[in-house]
């Protein structure tokens, strides 16, 4: 059973706040989609009929009521005054499928803050980064809240864009504030650069929750470079760190990675935060 709606912010100075979506709120939030892709979305679908026929086709109030029913994704309003202002949606793996606006309400701040929700809500679920898909019309407004592009355009319903982008701001923050900067006994950080460019990331830190063991963090390898190795091979120069300290090495890996993980001598292991340990020998 879904948990019962509840209120993740309300904007300073007004009366807008962001909820979890409950069945009642579909036919409206259905609208506010269909509205905010007719109306702002026109660089992307160029009033091309085919295109809004297609990317039309499941936003109705039904297939809205079924998103919001799913466990495995969080749906959320932003209202105000009883109004629907901007709907979103984010997995429990940290994608964002769903921000759009209501053009009633653009350039008011509401979708700035509807992301940030949503990246709040991905955090809680154990991500350390976000991933979408943009529109043409959205491409400025994700690389102003810090996403870089992760691949080539896809073009989702017949349009020529559907960027993908990812978001790693958390590790930056971290690392400024002082609050995660891989430097204590046993911790590392290590960065795979192809021509310059980083492929992927990922560090060594002590277990928040489990003080004699170690934790894989912040382990991302950019979509370009998948399938090339560049990730077991990134593992295991952390591995190999680790193994000089003879603690056992956890991790919390995200749904559907258990086939990266496990041939490396991870088992699962659902505890104290995370999924997974690798256990040495003599550790019990």
């Amino acid at each position: 059973m879904r948990p019962p709606a509840r209120r993740l912010a309300r904007r300073k100075g007004c009366d807008m706040e962001i909820r979890d979506a409950v069945l009642a709120d579909a036919p409206a939030a259905c609208a506010v989609l269909r509205r905010s892709i007719t109306e702002l979305c026109v660089a992307d679908h160029r009033n091309d009929p085919a295109i809004l026929e297609r990317w039309l086709a499941n936003k109705t109030p039904e297939i809205v009521a079924s998103w919001i029913a799913q466990p495995a994704i969080s749906m959320l309003v932003a209202v105000e005054g009883g109004i629907i202002l901007a709907v979103g949606a984010v997995t429990n793996a940290g994608e964002i499928t769903l921000n759009y606006v209501s053009p009633d309400a653009r350039f008011r701040g509401v979708s700035r803050a509807m992301l940030g929700a949503l990246e709040a809500r991905a955090a809680e679920r154990g991500n350390t980064r976000c991933t979408l898909i943009s529109t043409a019309t959205a491409r400025r407004f994700y690389h102003a809240a810090g996403y870089v592009e992760d691949g080539p355009p896809q073009g989702k319903f017949g349009t020529t864009g559907s960027y993908p982008y990812m978001f790693i701001e958390r590790l930056a923050t971290e690392w400024a504030s002082g609050g995660m900067r891989f430097d204590r006994a046993g911790e590392a950080l290590l960065v795979v650069h192809v021509h310059s460019e980083i492929a992927a990331v990922g560090g060594l830190t002590v277990d928040p929750a489990i003080p004699e063991a170690l934790r894989m963090r912040r382990f991302y390898v950019g979509k370009r470079f998948r399938r090339r190795g560049i990730g077991r091979r990134l593992a295991a120069a952390l591995l190999e760190a680790a193994v000089r300290t003879d603690r056992p090495v956890t991790v919390n890996a995200a749904a559907g990675s258990e086939p990266f993980w496990e041939p490396l001598g991870f088992v699962a292991e659902g505890s104290d935060g995370h999924t997974h340990v690798l256990k040495r020998s003599g550790n019990s």
